[in-house]
């Protein structure tokens, strides 16, 4: 029987969908998600312990979530590719272990890519388009060049049956390492110019380029940031993509890298933005800028293959510093709300801004909005507005929008400090607001716990920012049971903070410190729960 081109893809994606229906129902997790501090619009697993996003790709009308897991814990020990599938980027359904320890080693990062052209050979007859996964092996007991007792080798497999299973590659070692004890964490996506794959690739603290005609065999191509005079640690987790300028012409490209306690002295997703020309990245920048100022943002990579051309980054919403003794059971981390990528030409560099995905809007509940308050502090006022009266709903979770009106804020009497205040009964309390005075935003999460937890847990976030005269600052804040994401000027001022209070924050009030500040608007809406749809 001949199927047209049309119906062969629905009977694809019915294939796919049929097939992950018969894992849930067989695989549904002893758990009802609803846990102390469980994320309820961000997705984790069902329990153990899950890190960065690995191989995220589109294919078929489902999103793949790959992770490093740890299947017998919660202790930080990943040996394992999770999976997760999406039809809408915000509901997602466990799935069962992708990729298993071998005898190369355990699996650590990489990425998957959809090979189209079949170029690897992988495809059937049937004209289905492989998965392909590209990931670092880690074996713990070879001896290395400089004594130590690491050796990561980059390996391969597929799928045939919409990632579903995946069949490890016969001759799998694709690259052999050089001789070093950093060489991991390979990001593979196709460059139709030359109509080759590349591979970036973190290697020696810095990043490598390799190229591929078929996914098995790599030619090494260049480097980048050996020359650099950068007092950043290492880089890993690497990425590499194409943007437009949203404000301008043309576009750009974007190499992101997650800096292991960079010159910021915390965990930071950066980004630097150059030219590509298919084998060699270069960029004006020495250092790396940040996509997210929070402590609980890194490990960010994005998705292959998105069918409406959208840049989406997902990351691991936690710190090394804290992630193994957080106060999470019987799973251990979460990753933070899609976001959409775009990228802006300020007046003397480019700004790589992220903002939620709209998707989001499909958990909106209940909503209410008050309009037209002034809060001041001054010798007869408090400066704090308590606005819980006024929400008819639990408000975690949340989405909050709050319009400020600034643009008197260089006038005298303008407060120095203005934002919101999440509150419970124990006194306990999270800030986000702006700093006028230093030209910052901030989230302050100094006293958002009694719960004991490390020195470097508690402080105070900020990102250095000047707000314009335009007369209107709009904060929107993603509130989740154990985490606040703040975004700020159409996403290029965001912060990512985790809070694990002794009881929920229940109170959310609006103040200024040392003079007034007028809302034009504070919005909040009910967020339904990703697990309860």
């Amino acid at each position: 029987m001949i199927i047209s081109s049309e119906k062969h893809y629905c009977f694809l994606l019915s294939l796919l969908l049929l097939s992950l229906l018969i894992f849930d129902s067989c695989n549904r997790p002893e758990t009802s998600f609803n846990e102390k501090y469980r994320p309820q619009v961000h997705f984790s697993t069902s329990k153990n312990w899950m890190d960065g996003p690995s191989g995220m790709v589109y294919l078929n009308g489902a999103y793949h979530l790959f992770y490093r897991y740890n299947s017998e814990g919660v202790d930080r020990n990943p040996k394992h590719w999770g999976h997760a599938v999406s039809a809408d980027l915000i509901h997602w359904d466990n799935l069962p272990v992708a990729l298993s320890p071998e005898i190369h080693g355990t699996i650590g990062y990489g990425s998957v890519v959809t090979d189209v052209k079949n170029t690897s050979g992988f495809g059937s007859t049937n004209n289905n388009t492989p998965l392909v996964a590209i990931y670092t092996y880690t074996d713990y007991d070879s001896k290395q060049n400089d004594g130590s007792n690491v050796q990561q080798l980059q390996g391969l497999a597929y799928s045939v049956d919409n990632g579903i299973t995946w069949i490890t590659y016969s001759d799998n070692l694709i690259i052999p390492n050089p001789g070093i004890n950093d060489f991991h964490d390979p990001k593979v996506f196709w460059y139709e110019p030359a109509e080759h794959w590349i591979m970036v690739i973190a290697s020696e603290g810095r990043v490598r380029f390799y190229t591929s005609l078929d996914l098995k065999e790599w030619d090494y191509a260049s480097s980048f940031g050996f020359d650099l005079d950068s007092e950043d640690n290492v880089w890993e987790r690497p990425d590499l993509f194409e943007l437009p300028v949203t404000n301008g012409s043309g576009t750009k490209w974007i190499l992101t890298v997650n800096v292991g306690l960079s010159s910021h002295k915390e965990w930071l997703t950066g980004f630097f933005v150059g030219d590509f020309n298919g084998k060699t990245f270069s960029s004006l920048q020495t250092s790396p800028y940040g996509i997210d100022y929070g402590k609980d943002n890194y490990g960010g990579s994005t998705f292959n293959n998105l069918p409406d051309g959208r840049r989406v980054l997902i990351g691991w919403m936690n710190n090394w510093e804290y992630a193994d003794i957080t106060p999470a059971s019987p799973w251990r981390g979460s990753f933070t709300i899609p976001r959409n990528l775009h990228l802006e030409q300020m007046p003397d560099y480019y700004m790589l801004a992220s903002q939620p995905v709209n998707e989001k809007n499909l958990l909106h509940g209940k909503h209410t909005a008050i309009r037209d308050l002034e809060i001041v502090q001054d010798i007869y006022s408090i400066g704090i507005e308590d606005i819980t009266p006024h929400i008819h709903f639990p408000l975690l979770p949340s989405e909050i929008t709050i319009r400020f009106k600034t643009g008197n804020q260089f006038q005298v009497g303008f407060a120095e400090k203005f934002g919101i205040k999440l509150s419970n009964k124990r006194g306990e309390y999270i800030l986000a607001g702006y700093d006028t005075f230093h030209q910052k935003f901030y989230i302050d999460r100094t006293h958002s716990t009694s719960l004991v937890l490390p020195e470097k847990f508690v402080g105070i976030h900020i990102q250095q920012y000047q707000i314009d005269e335009s007369g209107i600052l709009e904060m929107q804040i993603i509130l989740d049971a154990a985490s606040i994401e703040l975004f700020a000027l159409d996403g290029k001022v965001v912060i990512t903070d985790a809070f694990y209070p002794s009881v929920d924050f229940d109170k959310i009030a609006i103040y200024a410190e040392n003079g007034r500040i007028q809302v034009e608007e504070v919005s909040i809406t009910q967020l339904k729960s990703i697990w309860k749809y």
